[in-house]
């Protein structure tokens, strides 16, 4: 429990120093930041709806014109 705790509070500190010795402006910190989740995410669901179409038994949830009603950001 304490080697987590120190693991976890070493992982913070970090964190916290890098983005405040950072050697760019915070709103083009935050943006890279954004980009990069927003990447992951949209890789994230890619990769899900692959796999949803590779199973022949999943059935999608589609709205009268056929578009997939699936949220960017729900997995």
């Amino acid at each position: 429990m304490k080697t987590s705790l120190i693991f976890l509070l070493g992982i913070g500190m970090g964190t916290v120093i890098g983005i405040l010795i950072a050697p760019e402006a915070g709103k083009i910190t935050r943006r890279k930041i954004r980009d990069e989740a927003d990447r992951l995410i949209d890789e994230k669901i890619r990769k899900r709806q692959q796999h949803l179409t590779s199973q022949p038994d999943v059935t999608k949830h589609t709205t009268d014109s056929g578009v997939v009603t699936e949220s960017r950001y729900t997995l």
